[in-house]
């Protein structure tokens, strides 16, 4: 009896232990894939609360300080920031290229027009480079996309 409780004690915390690795809530064991995630996600809590200066420092400085992100943020949802409620953010899929420094995450956003009652569900690809040790988003791929399109 002794025994079998020390193995299934022992089961329960290599599980827990490989779950808080796949998940990454050990940040020694953090993967790309990981940080791309948890980026993504600050970044989409950014445009949800308004902070789009905070939300400029996810790209390069040189990047930052060319960018109008709320009317990138217009031209992304077709909508102007103000009138626009992030409600959520469902991230789709992640994925790392083979040389380690791009990657791309898919997002499904649930955003509702003010003063409307209309909801709609927009799905972006936000991308990303590997810079110096450091995940930027890439501004002319991510958020450019409506103003090139319309040109």
């Amino acid at each position: 009896m002794k025994k079998l409780l020390i193995v299934m004690f022992v089961l329960i915390v290599l599980g827990a232990g490989g779950y808080a690795v796949f998940t990454g809530h050990i940040p020694a064991l953090k993967s790309d894939k990981h940080i791309v995630v948890g980026k993504t996600q600050r970044f989409f809590e950014c445009v949800k609360f308004k902070e789009f200066g905070e939300a400029g420092n996810f790209h390069t400085a040189e990047d930052a300080k060319n960018a109008d992100i709320p009317k990138m943020i217009e031209d992304l949802f077709k909508v102007p920031p103000e009138y626009l409620d992030v409600q959520d953010v469902n991230i789709l899929f992640a994925e790392i290229d083979s040389s380690k420094v791009l990657a791309k995450v898919k997002t499904r956003c649930t955003v509702q027009l003010l003063n409307t009652k209309e909801i709609r569900h927009p799905e972006c690809i936000l991308y990303w480079k590997l810079e110096n040790g450091e995940w930027y988003l890439k501004l002319r791929s991510t958020l450019e996309r409506g103003r090139l399109g319309q040109r």
